[in-house]
């Protein structure tokens, strides 16, 4: 499954619904969440290795020297391979 954050509220994302096959996407505001010594963050990290966090939404709020290294930065491109890759999707909002 892929989970696609959306949003920086954090009450809005219930990480026990994230297993270690799932990938999870930062993107939109969600990128908030990307950010180095984000508890909620280290919880997912603990669930899923497969983390990722889209690169013009860092570029575009200013925040690339804040993401958290375990992340990956991807591209769009990237993005669609990824909801090829892990099916169904849920978007936390």
């Amino acid at each position: 499954m892929l989970h696609t954050i959306s949003t920086h509220h954090l009450t809005n994302i219930d990480t026990t619904l994230i297993s270690t096959q799932d990938a999870v996407l930062f993107w939109q505001n969600g990128v908030m969440i990307a950010c180095q010594n984000n508890a909620l963050l280290n919880d997912i990290l603990q669930k899923t290795t497969h983390c990722y966090v889209l690169d013009n939404d860092i570029i575009a709020r200013g925040i690339s020297q804040f993401i958290d290294v375990r992340l990956e930065v991807i591209t769009m491109q990237q993005v669609v391979e990824l909801t090829a890759k892990y099916y169904p999707q849920i978007n936390w909002e």
